[in-house]
C-alpha cells in the first residue's frame, strides 16, 4: 500500500511540473529547478509565489537605464550603476510563472565583471585541480564547479590583488576540485561549507572579487536591452532542438554544439559580455527559492541593490548551456542548484563593486 502510494505521488508531482514548461537537459536529481525547466531527470518545480498582479511590479517610466558602451581591458568589462526591470512579460517562452515576474530594480553600484566565464587555464593558475568533465582545453570555460568552489577562486581573485576577501571559507570540508565525478552532476565529497561564508552582510560592500547577485547578473547580460535575449526575442519552444534565428550568432545552444566551446567565438552583448546566455550557467550570490525577487530579497518594490537573506540550499544558475534549448538561454532566466553540487553545465564569473565613478555629461541620464 505504501509503495503505490509513494508512486501515485511522485506521478502527480512529475505532472503538475509539467504544466508550465519542459525542457531537455539530462543532468543529475541533484540540482532544484525553480525556473519552469524542467529537464529530463528528477527536479521538482518548486515555485510557490502567490503575488497576484499584473505582471510588472511597479510604474517604469523613472527607471532610466545608462548609455551602453562596451568598456572592457584584460579580460574585465566595467557595468555602470542604474536602473531596469528584472524579469520576463508573461508571453515569453519557457518563462519561469513565478521567479520571472518584473521588478523595477535599481543598482547604486558600478561593478566590473569577466568579460568570459573562467576559462579552465585560470582556474588551473590559481592552483586548483581541473574537474571538467570534457576535454581539458585551456581556452573552455572550467565547468562541474560547485558554488563554495566558485568562491574559493573568487578569494583567491581578492588575494592576488591584496584586496579583503569576500568570503569565509574556513572550516569547509572537502578538496577543492575533488569529489564527485559522475558526469550529470552530484554533491557528495564535494567542497562544502555548513557556515554562512559571507563576510558581508551587504554584499556590495565587499572590496574583493565574488560572485554576482541574481540582479547584478540579469543587469549585466541585457545590456540595455528588454527582450529575451540581447539580440532579439526568442521564438522557438522546448519541445524540440529547433534552431532559433536570434540564438545562433550568440549562444551555444543544443542545435549548435554537443559540447562546450572555447570562450569568446560569439557575438558580445553590447557591454562586450562573451557566452553569457549560453555554453555554461553560471553561479550568482542569490538563494533561488522559486518566488519572486521582492518576496526572495525581502523587499517592497521597486527594489534597490537586492541580496536576500542567503537561508537556503539552492543557489541561483543564471542564462543557458549548450545542451539546453534556445528559449532557456535567455536573460531572464533561473535556475536553482544546491551550492555543493555539480553539474556538467556549471561554471561561473566572477564581478568587483567599484565606487559609483564620475558621470560626465554624456547626454544620458545615469539614473543617478
Amino acid at each position: 500500500m505504501r509503495l503505490t502510494l509513494f508512486v501515485a505521488f511522485s506521478i502527480l508531482m512529475v505532472c503538475s511540473s509539467c504544466s508550465n514548461n519542459s525542457g531537455s537537459d539530462p543532468d543529475s536529481g541533484t540540482d532544484n529547478d525553480t525556473g519552469g525547466d524542467t529537464d529530463s531527470d528528477t527536479d521538482s518545480d518548486t515555485d510557490s509565489d502567490t503575488d497576484s498582479d499584473s505582471d510588472t511590479d511597479t510604474d517604469t517610466d523613472d527607471c532610466v537605464h545608462p548609455g551602453v558602451v562596451e568598456d572592457c581591458s584584460n579580460g574585465w568589462c566595467t557595468i555602470p550603476d542604474g536602473c531596469y526591470v528584472f524579469g520576463s512579460p508573461e508571453d515569453e517562452p519557457c518563462r519561469g510563472i513565478n521567479n520571472e515576474i518584473q521588478v523595477q530594480v535599481t543598482l547604486t553600484n558600478s561593478f566590473v565583471i569577466k568579460q568570459h566565464e573562467i576559462t579552465q587555464a585560470e582556474w588551473t593558475a590559481a592552483g586548483f585541480p581541473n574537474p571538467s568533465t570534457t576535454p581539458h582545453d585551456d581556452t573552455k570555460p572550467v565547468n562541474f564547479i560547485d558554488w563554495f568552489e566558485a568562491l574559493a577562486y573568487c578569494n583567491y581573485l581578492s588575494e592576488e590583488e591584496g584586496l579583503d576577501t569576500c568570503y569565509d571559507l574556513n572550516g569547509c570540508t572537502g578538496t577543492i576540485g575533488d569529489g564527485c565525478t559522475s558526469i550529470w552532476g552530484c554533491n557528495e565529497d564535494t567542497f562544502n561549507c555548513a557556515h554562512d561564508v559571507h563576510k558581508y552582510a551587504d554584499f556590495y560592500d565587499c572590496p574583493g572579487y565574488r560572485l554576482p547577485t541574481s540582479a547584478e547578473w540579469e543587469y549585466a547580460a541585457r545590456a540595455g536591452t528588454t527582450t529575451s535575449t540581447y539580440n532579439g526575442n526568442i521564438t522557438t519552444d522546448h519541445l524540440s532542438c529547433q534552431e532559433d534565428p536570434v540564438s545562433e550568432d550568440i549562444t551555444w545552444y543544443c542545435n549548435n554544439t554537443t559540447e562546450i566551446k572555447p570562450v569568446g567565438l560569439k557575438q558580445p552583448n553590447g557591454w562586450g559580455l562573451n557566452d553569457i546566455l549560453g555554453n555554461l550557467r553560471e553561479w550568482t550570490d542569490y538563494v533561488e527559492k522559486g518566488f519572486n525577487l521582492a518576496q526572495t530579497v525581502g523587499q517592497d518594490p521597486p527594489l534597490t541593490d537586492p541580496v536576500g537573506d542567503g537561508v537556503g540550499n539552492n543557489r541561483d544558475l543564471r542564462g543557458g548551456h549548450y545542451l539546453a534549448e534556445a528559449c532557456f538561454c535567455k536573460s531572464a532566466f533561473q535556475f536553482g542548484m544546491d551550492a555543493h553540487g555539480r553539474g556538467h553545465y556549471s561554471g561561473f564569473r566572477p564581478v568587483r563593486t567599484l565606487n559609483p565613478p564620475a558621470q560626465p555629461d554624456a547626454g544620458v541620464d545615469a539614473g543617478k
